[in-house]
């Protein structure tokens, strides 16, 4: 009986150590890192969500949902881009929650070798007195690392819409200009000189000693209002940038 006793008072203890054991510790806070990804159409990258306390017992619990899978697909901690646009990575746990942004660009920008995302555009178009645009200003807006804004500005005629100009053979007016403003060196101008060889202008509109040596672009213009950008150009100081962009840009009439 005694040994009966001593049995059941063993069990008893060990259900009552058993049940402190699994005291529920819920997850209070959700981490994605990053917390906002930009990426370039191909681009795949891992994302991670973490859970906080560490030792939570609901962790199981835990949803990762993607607001467009068109745009980025999220499977196993792996993010792929697919198309120009935003989504977003929603991860909930109880009643802990958190967001994640993702931008995939449309086109990208470079300066001196860095690629930076275009993610926005917006231009005018100038009529001259005419019934029809003669000209468009459209400029690609892009962050650099610092979170700055930056732009690339292109003034084109109408008429050379889908044509690629080479601005070391055709500096007779056909491009008005093309600038980049990077907030360190100003205005990138390729410009010609008075007896109209190829030149490059700062803001100040002073040549500098550096010289155009490759310089190509292309905009084309569909009836849909898309605007389709591919630029290359480099310095005789060995700078260089390029741009690559498809997409609507915000226009209005000047």
């Amino acid at each position: 009986m005694k040994k009966l006793m001593y049995l059941l008072t063993g069990l008893l203890a060990l259900a009552a150590c058993h049940k402190k054991e699994m005291v529920e510790i819920p997850v209070t806070k959700i981490e994605i890192v990053p917390a906002s990804t930009g990426l370039f159409i191909g681009d795949e990258t891992t994302v991670l969500v973490k859970c906080y306390p560490e030792n939570a017992t609901n962790v199981s619990l835990l949803t990762v949902s993607n607001s467009n899978s068109n745009v980025a697909s999220f499977e196993q901690g792996k993010l792929k881009a697919k198309a120009a646009g935003t989504s977003a990575l929603q991860a909930r746990c109880g009643d802990a929650y958190a967001q994640a942004r993702v931008t995939v660009y449309s086109g990208y920008f470079t300066k001196g070798g860095k690629k930076y995302g275009v993610d926005s555009a917006t231009g005018y178009y100038i009529t001259m007195g005419e019934s029809t645009p003669q000209e468009i200003q459209l400029t690609l807006t892009y962050y650099d690392e610092s979170g700055d804004t930056q732009n690339f500005w292109l003034d084109v005629k109408c008429s050379n819409f889908g044509k690629t100009i080479d601005f070391l053979k055709d500096m007779d007016g056909s491009m008005v200009s093309v600038q980049m403003n990077n907030n360190e060196d100003g205005y990138c101008v390729p410009y010609a000189r008075e007896d109209g060889t190829p030149a490059v202008v700062l803001a100040d509109w002073g040549y500098t000693d550096a010289t155009l040596v490759k310089g190509l672009l292309t905009v084309e213009s569909p009836a849909t209002g898309r605007f389709k950008v591919s630029a290359d150009f480099a310095l005789s100081n060995g700078y260089t940038f390029t741009a690559s962009w498809d997409g609507t840009a915000a226009m209005k009439t000047e």
